[in-house]
């Protein structure tokens, strides 16, 4: 198949104007109780106006204990559905698609944002300080419950489908690390059992949901960590969900107890060749699944886009700094101005006031 950019892609009851997806990243323009506000409704207008083919919002909070993030999105009562069905018909408006990504932070939030702190095992979180009580089966079970009537919120307010954060260190992510994960049950030990969390969760979602709605998952590739979860352990994961499933897979990795620049968000992105750090993960993910696979990380050229839908398996390009740099990017590419996005990689526009690119007028 010789996949193009900018090919109208039918993804099961989707027809997505391009093989574009905006990648989740926190904007912090909800209001601190997690109400969508007109300044986020502007936010994602704006970026639906750029010719994206579907966004993935921010991650949302699915239980209002845990909140890893300020003024992100709340989804955890039935009281944000309003607002947020006002977020999607704005975006509708445009051709555009957009999926709500859901969470659970855990330990790896905002220090004192949450109510209550919990992880696979209890734990000190080595960069957050923050202490982490241990789930019992019960609560990691009630966790599942609110994932699924997460996702139901999200179809009744119009979501195109959900993405499940799976990844870069918040809690199902830490599940699947056993530097994190110390369980003796069923939810522990085994990479089979350390991904039980993510698959039952994504599970009780699709029984509810139906298998029409659209469920996309953003994984590790691995965590970039000595004793972290791998890639042989990440493909099979990726490969069990795509068994029962799943829409889409979000190919990323790490989280902030990564290597020095392994980790999700990289600066070093000098040439063409840095860009896509994640890609031997995703060729060798494509090659083994059916399943669509999407692309984050560091790519920033038009000629790497190309190369990597021409090259490899993976259907989909996901991108989110230059996004916010320049919302408009991809109909600057569309037009036939194929420059690289003017996005520097800084990590400047992630700042506790919310996703802002420092240098955009």
């Amino acid at each position: 198949m010789n996949k193009k950019p900018f090919d109208t892609v039918e993804l099961k009851n989707l027809k997505l104007k391009n093989r574009f997806i905006r990648s989740a990243i926190w904007e912090g323009m909800a209001d601190p109780e997690g109400f969508v506000t007109e300044e986020l409704i502007n936010f994602y207008k704006e970026l639906a106006q750029g010719g994206v083919g579907t966004i993935i919002t921010g991650f949302a909070n699915i239980v209002e204990y845990d909140k890893p993030a300020n003024n992100m999105i709340g989804v955890y009562e039935d009281k944000f559905i309003d607002g947020l069905s006002k977020l999607v018909e704005e975006v509708h408006k445009y051709n555009c698609k957009i999926f709500l990504q859901l969470v659970v932070g855990g330990s790896q939030g905002r220090p004192g944002n949450s109510k209550k702190v919990v992880g696979p095992s209890s734990h000190l979180h080595p960069v957050t300080k923050q202490e982490a009580q241990e789930l019992t089966v019960e609560e990691i079970l009630d966790l599942q419950e609110k994932f699924k009537e997460a996702a139901i919120r999200a179809k009744k307010a119009g979501f195109d489908g959900v993405e499940i954060h799976g990844a870069h260190g918040y809690l199902l992510s830490q599940f699947m690390n056993p530097l994190f994960n110390k369980r003796k049950d069923t939810y522990g030990g085994s990479i089979e059992n350390r991904s039980k969390f993510l698959i039952e969760t994504y599970e009780k979602i699709r029984k509810e949901v139906g298998e029409d709605y659209p469920i996309y998952v953003k994984l590790n590739s691995e965590d970039y960590v000595e004793g972290g979860a791998t890639q042989e352990e990440m493909l099979w994961v990726s490969q069990e969900l795509a068994k029962k499933g799943i829409d889409l897979i979000e190919v990323s990795g790490g989280s902030v107890v990564s290597r020095r620049n392994e980790g999700v968000i990289r600066v070093a992105i000098k040439s063409i060749e840095d860009e896509g750090y994640f890609l031997d993960f995703g060729k060798k993910l494509s090659d083994l699944i059916e399943t669509p696979v999407s692309l984050v990380g560091g790519i920033r050229s038009f000629e790497k886009v190309e190369s990597i839908l021409k090259d490899t398996k993976i259907k989909f390009i996901s991108l989110a700094r230059p996004l916010i740099c320049e919302p408009d990017l991809i109909n600057k590419w569309k037009s036939g101005d194929i420059s690289k996005s003017t996005c520097k990689s800084c990590n400047g526009c992630l700042n506790p006031k919310g996703s802002r690119c420092i240098f955009r007028k």
